[in-house]
């Protein structure tokens, strides 16, 4: 190996890969690596084609691929990878060719022998055994500063700069502008199968969260005893001012505020629960036991939504099809509330993916798929529209809704979500907008670095 082999070059299906090359290209650049990629394309300017070629054939130490299943047979990427083969047996070099295996892929024949590093279980675990690695192999750290720029610009590309304020921001939270004024204790009188009281607490259509031997609601005895029946009578044991019991616990009945806030959103998901599915949507359970409702094709149609409170105004699709890939996707939501900071809502935007615009996709890793690669490069602006449209949508365009917590009783909502002014506003250096839902290019949506991101949602803004 001569001593002009100094480089790294990484191999990527454009532009579906171009997210992780730009992330670890940076990296790499940053760490003193000179380093080529298909990307640098996106600079413009200088024969890339014949640049590229030279640097795998003349200058590349070590050739990275990154791998996925589709990157892997794209005709562009294979092109390198023969250029790549080429290379290493002129050189005399076996590990030449060094997969980055970011998901299960069905290597080429030539390379299925290659030893990969795995990136799938997190980028910078994959970033570790690949700094060992470039270091095993004595690749040098001497990135010309032509090189470095490259890469800095690309970085900054899509980057925004500080401007001079206010900006008004939307949240994902929606108000609770009032809930009934007591909480009330319930106990079943004496005698009963304590068995059978616990199976109908459980199923419970009613927001109650179990307490004791009994349960708690803002329902009244009447309905409450209607539903558990004759065998399984109520008694009202105790009472409580709903905004003591939130602030201050519940001293008789040993509820310090921490075990009241987790009852209180027991009960406010079931309240949730029963209004969702009272507006049509259909609930997808994730393994949390938390679900996500969503529409169907039919129920929220595939049209665009209006949504119009003061100036917040636009509108957005809750429900697409993918041609390309052959689904439907459709925009749902998470909820659970919290009674602080302030008492509120939060919402958390969901990607439901069905084959048809109404019946799920039962496979379960082509859906954990889907959801890390279709959609993560929506920005939060596209996040923002989906969660005012589709809450403009359900409340057919009204400043509340209410969420029923028994007979005669709600807890109250305001909309639209609650917005907070910044001292400062972040401003675009390259105001692309985000592709819409019509857009053929929402298939290649690139997914970000799970080390790099909260893991909290989907959309949460």
């Amino acid at each position: 190996m001569t001593a002009a082999r100094d480089a790294i070059f990484i191999s990527h299906a454009t532009p579906e890969d171009n997210a992780f090359t730009l992330w670890l290209g940076g990296r790499l650049t940053a760490l003193g690596y000179q380093v080529f990629a298909d990307v640098l394309r996106l600079k413009g300017g200088d024969d890339w084609e014949r640049i590229l070629e030279d640097a795998i054939r003349n200058k590349a130490r070590r050739f990275l691929l990154v791998a996925t299943p589709g990157g892997v047979q794209k005709q562009g990427v294979r092109n390198e990878i023969t250029i790549a083969i080429e290379t290493a047996k002129r050189i005399d070099e076996a590990g030449f060719i060094v997969p980055l295996r970011l998901a299960a892929y069905a290597a080429p024949l030539q390379i299925a022998h290659a030893q990969y590093i795995d990136f799938e279980a997190g980028w910078t675990q994959g970033l570790a055994e690949l700094l060992a690695l470039l270091e095993d192999a004595s690749v040098p750290k001497n990135a010309t500063s032509d090189n470095a720029k490259t890469w800095q610009s690309l970085q900054l590309k899509d980057a925004r700069t500080v401007g001079n304020g206010p900006e008004t921001l939307v949240s994902n939270w929606l108000s609770i502008e009032e809930l009934p004024p007591s909480i009330f204790f319930y106990d079943f009188k004496g005698g009963i199968s304590i068995g059978a009281a616990q199976g109908a607490i459980k199923d419970c259509p009613i927001p109650i969260a179990a307490q004791n031997r009994g349960f708690l609601s803002f329902a009244p005895l009447h309905q409450l005893q209607e539903y558990f029946g004759p065998n399984l009578p109520l008694e009202l044991a105790d009472t409580c001012n709903t905004d003591t019991f939130l602030d201050s616990g519940w001293l008789s009945q040993r509820l310090a505020p921490k075990d009241c806030r987790p009852k209180f959103t027991d009960m406010s998901r079931r309240a949730l629960d029963g209004f969702f599915d009272a507006k049509g949507l259909k609930p997808f359970e994730y393994a949390d036991g938390r679900n996500a409702w969503w529409g169907t094709a039919r129920h929220a149609s595939m049209d665009q939504h209006a949504f119009a409170w003061g100036d917040l105004k636009g509108r957005r699709q809750l429900v697409g099809r993918s041609d390309k890939r052959g689904f439907h996707w459709h925009y749902g939501v998470s909820c659970w509330a919290r009674s602080g900071p302030v008492r509120h809502v939060r919402v958390a935007g969901r990607v439901i993916f069905t084959s048809n615009g109404h019946d799920l996709i039962g496979d379960a890793r082509r859906v954990h798929r889907m959801r890390r690669t279709f959609c993560k490069g929506w920005r939060n602006d596209k996040w923002r529209d989906l969660l005012l449209a589709f809450w403009h949508w359900l409340a057919d365009g009204a400043e509340f809704v209410d969420i029923s917590l028994g007979d005669g009783v709600s807890m109250h909502l305001g909309l639209p979500p609650m917005t907070f002014t910044a001292p400062f506003s972040v401003n675009s250096l390259t105001d692309v907008a985000a592709p819409d839902e019509g857009d053929e290019d929402e298939d290649v949506m690139v997914d970000r670095d799970d080390d790099d991101q909260s893991d909290d949602d989907e959309g949460e803004v």
